[in-house]
């Protein structure tokens, strides 16, 4: 008997129980089959499963965590390890038959054998009996394995057990998101450390916040490195300095070796899973870069830094690419190398749009090499500030700029460059007033009016001047960064420049030019490579939030989804709030309520950073919003903090943003039962009765939302003065949308005046405004208004389809406060039910042609009528089809307009035809 045994037990090894201590996140399934087999042992029935999967994937602590489980209940463990091949010859038959502990006969037996695949060939039998004994009796055999390290002897086994049913093989994957938080608890960035370790516990722990968690996973990744000869550690540890892919070639040279027996270390570390092969052939890498920092950081730093000055002159001998080098030189950067300072400024150059981040870093590095007034100084000053304010670090970058127009040479204002940085960056921060002076003074300062940085001063100027609802100074300066950005060739740029223009159109009255320049600004952006627009997301974002102002909806959020992912994926984090502030805003109307709030759940991170005011004031109102038409339970004190919230931080400023917040806010007064401070909060916001605060774009929402406030409180004659401004507005500035909030004031005032059926047919006008513009909450909010008004004068005609509309408009926009609302009205038209006369118009067609016309009028897309009446999409347009033909309408606009205009004439009092 080998002298290890103690009581019929072998005791496991000390870093086992460790692991068997550990928390078993995301193993609770396992844990629990394992432990049901475990209480089967009792009734004489035994098992064999094998555990596989990634290193570091949590075998070993099921396994231990389970040994200790069944010591806890009394049944004997016989635990082993296959490292080394020395796994002992277990007794297991006399084992079986006759535990030593006479009081332990009917608990059975577990044998465990962790990293079997360590197991050598002389020992396979030995596991053949494992298997065989828990076929024949109360045996838990419980094993695990990495699949990649398996002899082919031992594979061939464990196949044969497997065909036979011996072995029940269980394959442990990687953690889900939620389960990766919850391993790592208050990891501020577990998603994105999720994301690289990729499920993998082992990875999770090493790259998380946690330091003693870390140290753990660490040891555990240098105790599987500890067999390893002196050539393969070397290998190992330059592979990690290297990071990432490389060539045998490459690492041999950096480490000094042998190309024989380089390539030698490289087959023993394959075999063991510490390398692996990648594309493109004949490239390798560490098995994951979880490892590879484990390795690196373990490094002393004279090692590390010989290692990567190595590096360095290897790739530069070879003409390596610079990005290449400098993540070498910025590690080991040689002040007496000049060199180095060149070759981290090219990086950083290269990398500036693409990862921002990472030039800042190298630009930092540079810093301490260079003496103020030496060549590359003032350069590497103004390219860190850019990265700054790229990265969102708006107040350092503002903090480098200014520093340096004392000290620009020839001047504070003859580097031009510079201060439309500067005014940027002012800008993100809050500071338009010191934006604009600063853009003026640079612009005076230009000795080339007509070169790529004018584009950038203009284009300043305008959002400036936009912001102060300046729209013809803003177009004006949009024209002339347009037509300078054209003459140099910088679509992108344009872009930017003709979607200021068509807002300056939009807003001077002209919708007809705005609409045909904001056209071609989308065309300009959508011909854009990435790599173009990563030079300037700006002109995106300026795109999608101009095409959501002309009711564009659905080009809004796939111009805005597109500049989110390139910010996102290149750290250009400094506009990342805007750009999803915006596409929050153009989902909300559009019905998105679940996407929008996730869309704005991601804007959280930044806020802080961001510092912006204006930014932290319109996520606040829009959150509040999103809750009010969820309303889930619980969301209405959510609702008015965060409303009250947001009205404070736009208080007393008198820009358009703040305008808009402190209007909204009003909104919701009015909308949670207090029409009479909604009117006052309003007027206030507006600047007076005169409304001087809103542009006449603005105005109709607005003025809508007084006429309701004024309806609430029987004010007939506001109702009728704020229909006739909405109205007035409308002369000026006919848009899609806009005129679908005066329709809704006149709807108003004829309710309240007792005309029902002008109401209603002024509702059903708004609905066919609405719905071109896609406008989902505003379609439904209308049809519940309308059903409302008619059940009010106790008319039942058309209110059940209105009603029906309304409730699938409800469910797609996820809005429980609409859908109650319909129930509620569904109600009352129960009470006054009675029999409705098919409109004779659409007579004509069949009842499911009536069904799919009237789902259609709401905006719905064939795709969503399919999926809400369970029909295919070519069903669905073979029954529009139909319908156009029988109706005589050429498009699905035409069928909106058909479908109203003969429900509204066949309303009492209304003539047909």
């Amino acid at each position: 008997m080998p002298a290890s045994w103690v009581d019929g037990e072998i005791a496991p090894p000390a870093w086992g129980a460790v692991a068997g201590g550990c928390r078993l996140v995301g193993r609770e399934t396992e844990v629990g089959s394992l432990r049901a087999a475990l209480a089967n042992l009792r009734s004489g029935e035994g098992r064999a499963i094998a555990l596989v999967g990634d290193p570091g994937i949590g075998k070993s602590a099921v396994i231990w965590a389970m040994a200790a489980h069944a010591r806890a209940a009394g049944v004997p463990v016989l635990a082993s390890h296959g490292q080394g091949g020395t796994i002992p010859s277990l007794p297991l038959a006399p084992a079986v038959a006759a535990p030593r502990d006479p009081a332990a006969r009917g608990a059975g037996l577990m044998a465990v054998v962790d990293d079997l695949h360590h197991l050598a060939d002389d020992r396979i039998q030995d596991v053949e009996r494992l298997m065989e004994a828990s076929a024949a009796g109360p045996v838990l055999c419980l094993t695990a394995y990495r699949q990649r390290q398996l002899s082919p002897a031992l594979a061939a086994v464990l196949s044969r057990a497997v065909s036979a049913g011996l072995l029940e093989v269980w394959s442990l994957g990687p953690l889900s998101r939620e389960q990766a938080r919850e391993l790592l608890h208050g990891c501020p960035n577990a998603e994105e450390v999720h994301r690289r370790a990729e499920g993998n516990p082992q990875y999770l722990k090493v790259m998380g916040a946690d330091a003693e968690l870390s140290a753990d996973a660490g040891t555990a990744v240098l105790g599987e490195l500890g067999c390893l000869d002196p050539t393969a550690l070397t290998v190992v540890q330059v592979a990690s300095v290297l990071g990432g892919r490389f060539r045998p070639e490459l690492l041999a040279a950096v480490a000094g070796l042998e190309m024989s027996e380089t390539m030698d270390a490289l087959d023993a570390l394959t075999r063991l899973d510490v390398v692996r092969p990648t594309a493109p052939a004949p490239q390798l890498a560490l098995r994951h870069w979880a490892v590879g920092e484990v390795v690196y950081q373990r490094l002393g730093p004279s090692r590390r830094l010989a290692l990567h000055r190595r590096a360095g002159a290897v790739l530069a001998e070879r003409a390596a690419p610079i990005a290449e080098q400098a993540r070498h030189v910025v590690l080991a950067a040689d002040p007496d190398r000049p060199e180095h300072v060149t070759t981290l400024i090219a990086a950083a150059r290269g990398l500036l749009y693409s990862s921002p981040a990472v030039a800042a870093d190298y630009l930092q590095a540079v810093l301490p090499l260079l003496r103020e007034g030496e060549p590359h100084w003032h350069e590497t000053q103004v390219l860190l500030a850019r990265a700054r304010l790229l990265t969102g670090d708006a107040s350092e970058g503002r903090a480098l700029l200014d520093a340096l127009r004392s000290s620009i040479p020839g001047g504070p204002h003859s580097d031009v460059t510079a201060l439309a940085d500067l005014s940027r960056i002012e800008r993100r921060l809050g500071r338009y007033t010191e934006a604009a002076a600063i853009a003026r003074s640079a612009l005076m300062a230009l000795a080339d009016k007509d070169s790529a940085t004018a584009t950038a001063l203009h284009t300043e100027l305008a959002d400036h001047a936009y912001d102060l609802q300046d729209y013809e100074a803003s177009r004006q300066h949009a024209d002339t960064a347009a037509a300078i950005a054209r003459k140099h060739r910088d679509p992108v740029g344009e872009s930017q420049a003709l979607a200021q223009v068509a807002l300056g159109r939009l807003f001077t009255g002209d919708l007809t030019t705005a609409q045909e320049t904001m056209t071609k600004a989308a065309e300009l952006i959508d011909a854009a490579s990435d790599a173009a627009l990563l030079t300037n997301l700006e002109a995106s974002f300026q795109v999608g939030m101009t095409e959501g102002m002309l009711g564009r909806l659905a080009d809004s959020e796939r111009h805005l989804t597109r500049a989110a992912d390139l910010s996102r994926c290149t750290g250009q984090t400094y506009i990342q709030p805007q750009i999803l502030t915006v596409l929050t805003n153009a989902q909300l109307r559009s019905g998105n309520l679940r996407g929008a709030l996730a869309t704005l759940d991601r804007t959280a991170e930044h806020l802080q950073r961001v510092g912006n005011p204006a930014t932290a004031a319109i996520v606040a109102m829009l959150r509040a919003e999103i809750l009010f038409w969820r309303n889930s339970p619980g969301d209405l004190p959510d609702v008015v903090a965060l409303a009250d919230q947001a009205a404070a931080i736009a208080d007393g400023t008198p820009t358009a943003w703040a305008v808009s917040v402190r209007c909204f806010n009003a909104e919701l007064v009015l909308l949670t039962g207090d029409p009479a401070r909604a009117r006052w909060l309003l007027l206030e916001a507006a600047g007076g009765v005169l409304l001087p605060g809103l542009s006449a774009w603005r105005r109709p929402r607005w003025c809508d939302t007084l006429a309701q406030a004024a309806f609430a409180e029987g004010d007939r004659a506001s109702v009728d003065h704020w229909a006739r401004v909405a109205e007035s507005c409308l002369e000026q500035l006919p848009s899609a949308g806009r005129q679908g909030f005066a329709l809704r004031a006149r709807m108003r005032a004829h309710a309240i005046s007792g005309d029902t059926p002008r109401a209603v047919r002024s509702a059903l006008e708004a609905i066919t405004d609405f719905s071109l513009s896609g406008e989902r909450i505003e379609v439904c909010r209308t049809l519940l208004t309308a059903a409302a008004l008619s059940l009010d004068a106790g008319r039942t005609e058309d209110v059940a389809g209105w009603l029906d509309r309304a409730v699938v408009l409800a469910g797609q926009c996820g809005s429980a406060r609409l859908a109650d609302e319909a129930a509620l009205q569904r109600g009352r038209l129960a009470a006054l039910a009675g029999a409705v006369d098919e409109p004779g118009l659409l007579a004509r067609l069949t009842a499911r042609e009536r069904q799919i016309a009237g789902l259609a009028s709401t905006g719905m897309t064939s795709g969503e009528i399919a999926a809400s009446l369970f029909l295919s999409v070519r069903t669905v347009d073979s029954h529009l089809g139909q319908v156009y033909r029988k109706l005589d309408v050429p498009n699905r606009a035409s069928l909106i307009r058909t479908m109203l205009s003969s429900a509204a004439s066949h309303l009492p009092g209304t003539a047909s035809g």
